[in-house]
């Protein structure tokens, strides 16, 4: 009996603690928001206790679940239960209410899951709004290679390396929006969490502005490159063909064309 008292004292000095805890700031990475923590009960809890120590076991269960506020139904093993019995008895007794039917009282989860979903699918329209524009993109880079000849092959192989390096980020940035697509679908219920993943996308999405830029001043710059090879290639040969060498010999003129 000490064992049952004391486990409602000590359950009973935590719940005056419980409202000091309510909205404590927890830490993130990011400055731009700012997370609470709300405490809140679930309402009715069921509690099953087993044939041994009834009365300690039930006390393990419900000085809590009292504590948190919620109201519990006890199921005691039906052997042991005349010390349940009296349990629920001293509760009547301490002036916690009886008994009753309960109507649950819930959000409309229709309603919600008819929010989000439109919200998971305006993710995949801006998914597939991305894949669109990377993918041309991507195949411009790929026709830019293919006419490449010897004198630009190296400068090939470090540029391919950039471009693919810029495939991989965008490759990143399109498993983080999927990853925040389940995030959101995983945490439907805050609101708070959706405002973050729609920050989380609008970011994604300037990455993925700054790396086409990125991508068609690359292009640019190696088409410049290129033409500036094929130039100096052509006037070299147009040099070739034209010099002429002329040797003054006995006051003769010889020309020889090399």
């Amino acid at each position: 009996m000490d064992d049952v008292a004391g486990c409602f004292e000590f359950y009973a000095d935590l719940a005056e603690k419980l409202d000091g805890k309510q909205k404590a700031p927890v830490s993130l990475p990011m400055e731009t928001f700012k997370s609470y923590v709300l405490k809140e009960t679930i309402d009715v809890v069921g509690l099953i206790t087993p044939w041994n120590y009834p009365l300690l076991m039930a006390a393990w269960k419900v000085a809590p679940a009292l504590a948190a506020g919620c109201a519990t139904i006890l199921k005691p093993f039906e052997l042991a239960s005349v010390t349940c019995l009296e349990l629920a008895d001293i509760c009547k007794e301490v002036g916690l209410p009886p008994g009753s039917e309960m109507k649950h009282i819930g959000i409309d989860t229709e309603a919600l899951k008819e929010h989000f979903g439109k919200k998971v699918m305006e993710l995949e329209e801006e998914k597939k709004i991305v894949q669109q524009e990377s993918d041309p993109l991507l195949h411009e880079v790929k026709n830019l290679s293919v006419n490449i000849d010897g004198l630009a092959q190296k400068s090939q192989d470090v540029r391919g390396q950039k471009m693919k390096a810029l495939e991989a980020q965008i490759l990143d940035l399109k498993k983080k929006q999927e990853n925040q697509v389940q995030l959101l679908k995983q945490k439907e219920k805050s609101k708070e969490t959706a405002k973050k993943l729609q920050a989380e996308i609008q970011y994604i999405k300037a990455q993925k502005v700054q790396l086409q830029h990125k991508m068609k001043q690359e292009a640019e710059q190696f088409r410049q490159w290129k033409a500036s090879q094929e130039k100096e290639l052509l006037q070299a040969a147009v040099a070739r063909s034209f010099c002429k060498v002329i040797y003054i010999y006995d006051q003769d003129i010889h020309v020889r064309t090399l």
